[in-house]
C-alpha cells in the first residue's frame, strides 16, 4: 500500500513571520500529493519522528533540550533530512543597554554573538553558529556548486534579504554563495572588512541522513517585536521572491528523495 512522505514542520521562536513562512512551506508542499505535513511551534514531537523523512526549521531564539538535540541527531544519522532555514541557529542575548534603533526596529542593546555553550550538539548538527547579519539588502547569489541535484541548472541571482555572518562547523558542502561586507548596527560584532564568499546555502552528510541549511529568509510581521515595540515595520523579505521559492521548493524535493535512506 502506497504511503506518503511525511515531513515535520518547526515554525517558532521570536521576532519573525512565522506564520508567513508556515504557509509558504505547507502551500509548496501541497504541490506534491505524496507528500503529508505535521507542525509544531517547538521541538517537543521531535522524539517521536520514525515514520517521517524528514524536518524543516525556520526557528529564531528557540533551542532543544539536550534530550531533544539528541532526538534530532540520531533522527538524521539513521537516514533523516533536515532542512534549516535562516535564524535556525541563532540564541539572541542582548547586552546592558543602552536601547538601540536599526532599520526601525527597537532592541534592549547590542546582540551578542551565539555562544559556543548554547546548544552545540544542534549547533553541530546545524554546521554552522548566527554571529549577526548586516541591514537587509540587494544580495548577489552565486551558484557555486552546479553539480548537487538542489542547485542543477539554477543561474545566479539577486534578492533582497539580510546577510548572515556565522561561524562555520566541521565540512559542508557550500551550493551557493555570496560576498559582502560593511556594518551590523545592533549587534556587538559591528563591522566586517572582509568580504570572501560566504555560505548561503550548504549541504553536509551526517550518518545515513543529511543536513541542508539556508540563511536566507527573514521575515517580521506587525506584532512580532513585542514585548520590546507595540508594532513593528512588517517585513516580508525574500518569501514572495521566485528564486527563493524555488529554493525552498528544491529543498523539500530534496526531503522527499532521501526516503531511501531510512531504516
Amino acid at each position: 500500500m502506497p504511503r506518503p512522505t511525511r515531513i515535520h514542520v518547526i515554525t517558532g521562536g521570536r521576532f519573525h513571520d512565522f506564520d508567513l513562512a508556515r504557509l509558504t512551506l505547507l502551500t509548496i508542499m501541497a504541490e506534491n500529493d505524496s507528500l503529508r505535513a505535521t507542525c509544531a511551534e517547538n521541538f517537543d514531537r521531535v522524539t517521536d519522528l520514525e515514520d517521517h523523512a524528514g524536518v524543516i526549521l525556520y526557528t529564531c531564539d528557540l533551542m532543544p533540550t539536550d534530550a531533544q538535540a539528541e532526538a534530532l541527531d540520531t533522527f538524521v544519522r539513521r537516514g533523516g533530512r533536515l532542512f534549516a532555514l535562516h535564524a535556525a541557529n541563532a540564541h539572541l542575548e542582548f547586552t546592558e543597554g543602552p536601547e538601540i534603533v536599526t532599520s526601525g526596529v527597537r532592541i534592549p542593546g547590542l546582540v551578542k554573538p551565539t555562544a559556543e555553550d548554547i546548544a552545540p550538539r544542534f549547533m553541530e548538527l546545524l554546521g554552522s553558529r548566527f554571529l549577526a547579519h548586516l541591514p537587509a539588502q540587494p544580495i548577489h547569489i552565486h551558484v557555486e556548486d552546479r553539480d548537487h541535484p538542489i542547485t542543477a541548472g539554477l543561474e545566479d541571482f539577486t534578492l533582497i534579504d539580510e546577510p548572515y555572518m556565522a561561524t562555520p562547523l566541521g565540512e559542508n558542502r557550500v551550493l551557493l554563495s555570496a560576498r559582502y561586507k560593511g556594518d551590523a548596527p545592533g549587534y556587538l560584532l559591528g563591522e566586517w572588512t572582509d568580504d570572501s564568499p560566504r555560505p548561503q546555502l550548504y549541504v553536509r552528510d551526517h550518518g545515513r541522513g543529511a543536513v541542508l541549511y539556508m540563511p536566507l529568509g527573514h521575515a517580521c510581521g506587525r506584532f512580532d517585536m513585542q514585548p520590546m515595540m507595540d508594532e513593528a515595520p512588517v517585513v516580508r523579505g525574500p518569501w514572495d521572491d521566485p528564486n527563493y521559492q524555488e529554493l525552498l521548493r528544491r529543498g523539500v524535493a530534496w526531503i522527499a528523495a532521501g526516503t531511501d535512506n531510512l531504516a
